[in-house]
């Protein structure tokens, strides 16, 4: 959900950073709000980049997690096989490796995720803001 999130949210931002870049010209009343509209929006986006960036770590800190990808690296194809028929014996296990793995992905949901997304989408309402009232100083100087 926040990756979708992020995805509308950059492809929106990069689209009016286009149409910014594309309209602006120095002469021109609006190349202000333009500037503004297209700078907050570029650096929104970039936020936005950043939240659904995959983390890239070669320490690992707790117990493995069997069940996410980048835990299970280090392990042969066999040994792996072997580590999860032993887990899956047991019905404590199961839930325990499934309670784990429910806990990291909201651990770094909301650590990591939606705390990048959460100022891609101020930086991009700041934007928004700062556009308008600019426009509106260039109206009521003209």
């Amino acid at each position: 959900m926040a990756d979708q999130k992020a995805s509308i949210l950059m492809a929106a931002t990069f689209a009016i950073f286009t149409f910014a870049v594309g309209q602006s010209n120095y002469e021109s009343p609006s190349f202000y709000p333009l500037l503004v509209l297209g700078g907050f929006s570029f650096a929104a986006a970039l936020l936005a980049a950043i939240a659904i960036l995959p983390a890239i770590s070669s320490k690992s800190t707790g117990p493995v997690n069997l069940l996410f990808f980048g835990s299970f690296k280090r392990f042969t194809e066999e040994q792996y096989i072997d580590r999860i028929i032993e887990v899956l014996q047991h019905d404590e296990s199961i839930y325990r490796t499934m309670a784990r793995d429910i806990y990291q992905n909201g651990t770094v949901l909301f650590k990591r995720k939606y705390y990048w997304l959460g100022y891609a989408y101020r930086v991009f309402l700041v934007g928004l803001t700062a556009s308008l009232l600019t426009f509106l100083i260039q109206v009521i100087r003209h």
